[in-house]
């Protein structure tokens, strides 16, 4: 039945790209060539005895990465010439479809998202790629990179730059409350040892009893300077309570207590004494699903290991409903409203001071930077991994990786194939320092960032690539809408037992009910920390 299934979804969909071809001029494709500099040569002479190869993309972001590569590439193959071409997103694989079905100058190679790759190779566009001879590709690029860009056990494309998420933290703050609270058992425990003194010297006791009798009969001047002694004595105290706290000492307490899982995180969620300014501990955008994801990520299986087997879609099950349920628990204690709540407000909350921690893309590296550079943010910050849900259950974030794809309508694939490897496999530095993209390259070090990136990257092997499948294409927006309803109030297993049913009928065709899943009612630690809160 998956055979036929899959033939009837290959004739809709290179029927569905091949439809605009009559319609190129209207589908919104712009296309925009380079422009030469002054005093570039001619594009007519530059090709002259050399082979063109075109390579398309939609984000301009890699505009002057992609055309300087292209030089480079060209000045070690001198007999090819490679020109990059910025397009619309619009109908992407629609236009490039359209525009290889004509005799116009087709893309050769195109850069595009993983999720998008059964499509492309169902229409013909995603040639397998062939790697040179003695290179192994898992030495070259990270597992979870190889996985996105294999369809049907090939590879596809190859990857280049990829999307996940991490938690950042203000380590100003954290660094403050460390020191405060080591300090503050230090003076308790001091403050111990002189009480236990005194009771144990009666003559101590005696004069200590004599002169409070005696209080009454001070001069003002007398109280003036035993209040300046009294000072002057905490003062010393103090100076010797911050000389027993070190730096080490400090920094061991703040890594102890970055939550490892989202028990950790209300912990220290109740524990943490804010300081003025700060308007939660842990603000994140809660409806967004890149964000979102990894609190059922390692529990939920949509086409297996490369995304492409739709035999293998578990949505519904014990653990993806305690981590749904574990994500809703979070209102409760952070009483984030989705209605004024945006990934670009939360950077700016952080940026200014207001809230402790964060979930952020890649791209906070590079913001973050700017706004410490041009003195817009005052705070130390670090990133560090997700947490996990709970001690026996993991967390595991979403990932986006695009990948350049080998257009199996070209002339010039052996050629596309070579460039593209090419690309994929530039300096991971270079990369994030002209485009702000993460390489998936293995070992990667990229450069005055590479500490902070490195998280990310760790993330980013251990995550779930996007599944490549039509037929669960609109899984994520489903999904998105699922956490939103259920950060609402809604109940976290009816929704995701209906949507386990919809994607079980969009990928066999059939109706599917699910048995309903009986949850036993636990009392857990963070149920009686989030009604502590409450109760204050």
């Amino acid at each position: 039945m998956h055979s036929i299934r899959r033939r009837l979804i290959a004739i809709v969909v290179t029927l569905a790209l091949l439809g605009g071809v009559t319609a190129i001029g209207l589908s919104g494709l712009d296309i925009r060539y380079p422009e030469p500099e002054e005093n570039d040569e001619p594009a007519a002479s530059y090709a002259i005895g050399k082979d063109t190869i075109y390579l398309w993309y939609t984000d301009e972001s890699l505009t002057d990465y992609l055309n300087t590569e292209a030089v480079n590439y060209s000045s070690v193959k001198g007999e090819i010439r490679v020109v990059p071409v910025l397009v619309s997103g619009r109908d992407y694989l629609e236009g490039i479809s359209a525009v290889s079905m004509t005799d116009e100058e087709l893309p050769d190679l195109f850069i595009a998202t993983s999720d998008t790759l059964e499509k492309a190779h169902l229409a013909g566009l995603a040639e397998p790629v062939t790697p040179p001879d003695d290179v192994d590709i898992t030495s070259v690029f990270s597992q979870t990179a190889i996985n996105a860009v294999t369809y049907k056990d090939e590879l596809v494309a190859y990857p280049m730059f990829m999307e996940c998420s991490a938690m950042c933290y203000n380590y100003t703050y954290l660094e403050q409350w460390a020191r405060n609270t080591l300090e503050a058992e230090i003076r308790a425990q001091l403050a111990e040892e002189e009480k236990a003194a005194e009771e144990s010297s009666a003559t101590q006791s005696q004069t200590t009893n004599s002169s409070k009798t005696s209080d009454t009969s001070k001069t003002e001047e007398e109280k003036k300077a035993e209040e300046e002694e009294k000072a002057r004595q905490e003062a010393e105290l103090q100076e010797k309570i911050s000389s027993m706290v070190s730096d080490e000492d400090v920094t061991a307490y703040v890594e102890e207590h970055i939550p490892a899982t989202i028990d950790d995180l209300l912990v220290l969620s109740n524990d943490f004494d804010a300081p003025e300014g700060v308007d939660t501990i842990f603000k994140w955008a809660v409806t967004d699903i890149f964000y979102n994801y990894f609190f059922i990520g390692d529990s939920i299986d949509v086409g297996g290991r490369y995304g492409d087997d739709p035999g293998q879609i578990d949505i519904y099950n014990e653990d993806a409903i305690k981590g749904l349920t574990t994500y809703q628990k979070l209102n409760q204690f952070f009483s984030i409203s989705t209605d004024d709540v945006s990934y670009g407000g939360v950077i700016e909350d952080f940026e200014f001071g207001r809230i402790l921690m964060t979930i952020v893309t890649s791209d906070a590296v590079r913001a973050l930077a700017t706004a410490r550079d041009e003195g817009d943010m005052d705070y130390e910050y670090r990133f560090t991994a997700l947490p996990d849900i709970s001690e026996n259950a993991s967390g595991r974030s979403m990932s986006v990786t695009d990948a350049i794809v080998v257009n199996g309508y070209s002339s010039h694939k052996s050629e596309a194939n070579d460039f593209a490897y090419f690309l994929s496999t530039g300096a991971a530095d270079t990369l994030y320092d002209w485009t702000g993209k993460v390489s998936v390259l293995k070992n990667a070090d990229y450069g005055e960032h590479n500490d902070e990136l490195q998280i990310f990257a760790q993330e980013y092997e251990d995550s779930v690539p996007l599944p490549k499948m039509l037929e669960t294409s609109n899984y994520w927006v489903n999904l998105e809408m699922l956490f939103a309803s259920v950060w609402d109030g809604a109940d976290a297993n009816e929704g995701l037992k209906k949507l386990s049913e919809q994607m079980k009928l969009q990928v066999t065709g059939e109706p599917v009910t699910e048995e309903t899943i009986i949850i036993p009612e636990e009392v857990e630690e963070e149920d009686e920390i989030i009604e502590e809160e409450t109760e204050e």
